[in-house]
């Protein structure tokens, strides 16, 4: 069977549950086609009927991802590669945040299951809307070491300023229980666990509303960084959005009811 996607394994589940796998061995490192291979599979998701929850998860014994693949970048550096499109001269970085974004804004909730080493590009690939962790998974920005900058802004908002430069700074790797401890790791799981865990998650939220998903997941990412004011009027605004759709009435009669919701999109 031909694979949808050079860098990436993907698995569709019959209940809309889609797993997605880092798969570029040694070390899931991220080169221009898994960039492009994660950009296309996550903007997907908006045009999909199907797509309930997105789990992103990678093939490899003890790393999640190594960060981006130097060797590519060494050549892009010295020009032995094809040269670039004039975007790409003018702004080096866009193709990565397009990606990175992609993933972030997935119409759909993205569970990241970390199963070992997710640093530089890896840990900006994990940051999903809700990350599982095993015992042996760390995070780290190690930018610093190899003459690269990067990652410390979205850090910031998982650990907090002072945690985030400090990785910045030493590109010293975090474990994942103090990730845990500082708020931005769900669970801290059994080696060789993380997918499982997401996985169940993902198969719970896609008995929900497909439609009250998405809008959930739209209002999360506009809300993010809002003022508390500014952000609940959003969320009140989104509300009364989904009370437009049928499937705000059949999940208040299905709950009065005492049975389970027929949904729109199914």
């Amino acid at each position: 069977m031909e694979r949808e996607y050079e860098t990436l394994e993907v698995v569709r589940k019959d209940n809309g549950v889609v797993i997605v796998r880092l798969d570029r061995a040694p070390v899931n490192a991220v080169n221009k086609q898994m960039v492009a291979d994660l950009t296309a599979v996550f903007s997907q998701a908006e045009y999909s009927k199907e797509a309930r929850a997105i789990v992103l998860s990678a093939n490899g014994d003890g790393i999640f991802c190594a960060g981006i693949d130097l060797k590519e970048r060494r050549q892009l550096n010295s020009g032995e590669l094809d040269h670039p499109v004039p975007g790409i001269v003018v702004d080096f970085g866009v193709a990565w945040r397009r990606a990175t974004e992609a993933i972030a804004h997935c119409a759909v909730p993205v569970i990241a299951a970390v199963d070992g080493l997710a640093v530089g590009a890896g840990l900006m690939v994990a940051q999903c809307d809700i990350i599982y962790a095993s015992e042996r998974a760390a995070f780290g920005l190690p930018e610093i070491n190899v003459g690269l900058l990067g990652g410390s802004s979205v850090v910031t908002r998982m650990v907090g300023p002072f945690k985030a430069r400090k990785m910045f700074f030493t590109g010293d790797p975090v474990s994942a229980r103090e990730f845990y401890r500082l708020g931005a790791v769900e669970e801290i799981v059994p080696d060789g666990e993380p997918e499982r865990y997401a996985v169940e998650l993902a198969d719970k939220i896609a008995t929900k509303s497909p439609i009250a998903m998405r809008l959930a997941k739209e209002s999360a990412v506009r809300i993010d960084g809002l003022p508390v004011e500014d952000g609940y009027r959003c969320e009140q605004d989104y509300t009364l959005r989904l009370r437009l759709f049928e499937d705000s009435a059949e999940a208040m009669t299905a709950f009065v009811e005492r049975r389970q919701p027929e949904w729109q999109l199914r």
